[in-house]
């Protein structure tokens, strides 16, 4: 307990980020026979792969170890889900044909920026992060014409995807400023920097929250 109250708040936030994400993966195991296809693949990506991922990470930060060397495989396995998720519910045919060539192609960039980056692992590379934002931007601002040009939606409020659209938005532009950002700061202001992740910490509950309403709510009829 004293252990707790000495934390500062970007510590405190950073060590409160994986009870949102472990809470969204119970409710998707909970109500998986009850979601949609598009959130099927969500509930398996996140209970899969990224939950025991963001573990592995805290895992390693606590011990004081380096876990930069995650972040490419977190960014790529993310955005496969991510682009899955969005490819079943824009149900575009030019869409699903672009997929496997998205996917290979950020996959591959990211291999050889990794490749680059060897052996040296102490530095945030942000260029994936930047590509990753900008392609799920792309993906959610999809998401909304198609939801404004067909006009299908009673609520928008009790619509999943609006949702994990939402949050995706909020949380990926927040990212993109930190990630262009993040190793100028770092420079100017050690203290700064680790304000502008306390940030990163409270976007990526925010996100988490809105994963877990999506997860939540019935399917509309």
């Amino acid at each position: 307990m004293h252990d707790i109250l000495q934390l500062t708040i970007p510590q405190l936030l950073m060590r409160l980020t994986p009870l949102p994400m472990l809470i969204a993966g119970i409710i998707g195991l909970v109500r998986f026979r009850q979601l949609s296809p598009s959130l099927r693949y969500l509930a398996v990506g996140l209970n899969g792969f990224l939950l025991p991922l963001n573990l592995t990470g805290l895992v390693f930060l606590f011990l004081h170890r380096n876990n930069l060397f995650l972040m490419p495989i977190y960014t790529i396995g993310e955005l496969w889900i991510l682009v899955l998720v969005y490819r079943q519910e824009l149900r575009s045919p030019a869409f699903t044909r672009l997929v496997p060539w998205l996917i290979g192609a950020f996959t591959c960039y990211a291999v050889l920026d990794t490749e680059l980056a060897r052996p040296d692992f102490t530095q945030f590379r942000p260029s994936q992060q930047i590509l990753q934002s900008f392609i799920v931007l792309i993906l959610v601002g999809l998401y909304f014409r198609k939801v404004i040009s067909e006009l299908w939606i009673v609520s928008l409020v009790k619509e999943p995807m609006f949702w994990i659209s939402a949050g995706l938005l909020i949380y990926f532009l927040g990212y993109l400023q930190i990630a262009l950002f993040s190793n100028y700061l770092l420079q100017y202001s050690r203290t700064l920097n680790m304000n502008v992740w306390a940030v990163h910490s409270l976007l990526f509950i925010v996100l988490y929250m809105c994963y877990c309403r999506a997860l939540w709510l019935p399917l509309q009829k």
